[in-house]
């Protein structure tokens, strides 16, 4: 991860983390509960409707369930190793694009991508840097305002300092996102796999020079 990356990640966030007490089946219940009832004021189609014709108001709650309540819709499909190439053919151009600094391509295809998923965090983070850089460039989708809140709802749900406390995260490459954000950089993966409870959860744990981070896979197939 790039020095400009890493200190745009830390403008994003104040690092108030805390853990959520909620065992992770609680965790499930209260997602699915809220983003599937068309009276809950997250109800899902309610939020995709809002990030288009009022994204100023899109708040850290919408976030929290516009990232989470993903999983329970109809149209989502698990995809391990990948799953933005598969959803975008535009990522290989969208990757090189940043990669080679050119912003306007970046905004040009991220704001396709996020037509589709609007909380693809790896996405996010490249236009929002791309939009910062831009300054004639006026944010009309708030697609900046959109990825600080949805890194603050992220950081809501632990401080990956333990299994209890492991960050929940959708999608396999959201890790590397959320590392940088707390200055973690390199180490080694491993996965765990807990049985004890309900069903299973799966775990990513990074470790580095001694000290451990936790990421929570709160997909699950049974859910």
């Amino acid at each position: 991860m790039s020095r400009t990356i890493f200190f745009f990640l830390l403008s994003c966030i104040t690092l108030e983390i805390y853990a959520q007490e909620n065992a992770s089946i609680d965790f499930h219940s209260k997602i699915k509960s809220a983003v599937t009832d068309s009276t809950s004021q997250y109800f899902y189609p309610n939020l995709l409707e809002k990030i288009k014709t009022n994204p100023a108001d899109i708040t850290e709650e919408d976030c929290f369930y516009l990232y989470y309540g993903e999983v329970f819709q109809t149209h989502y499909k698990r995809i391990d190793g990948g799953l933005s190439f598969v959803r975008n053919p535009e990522r290989a151009d969208f990757d090189r694009a940043a990669m080679n600094g050119n912003c306007k391509k970046v905004i040009e295809l991220g704001k396709v991508m996020l037509d589709r998923n609007s909380v693809d965090l790896t996405v996010l983070l490249h236009t929002s840097i791309c939009i910062d850089k831009q300054k004639k460039y006026v944010d009309n989708e708030y697609i900046s305002q959109r990825f600080r809140n949805l890194l603050s709802a992220i950081f809501s749900t632990g401080d990956g300092r333990t299994k209890e406390t492991a960050i929940k995260i959708v999608s396999p490459e959201d890790d590397y996102v959320i590392k940088g954000a707390l200055g973690f950089f390199g180490g080694k993966e491993r996965h765990m796999f807990d049985d004890s409870g309900a069903y299973t959860i799966a775990y990513s744990i990074w470790e580095k020079d001694g000290v451990k981070l936790y990421f929570e896979d709160v997909i699950n197939p049974e859910w």
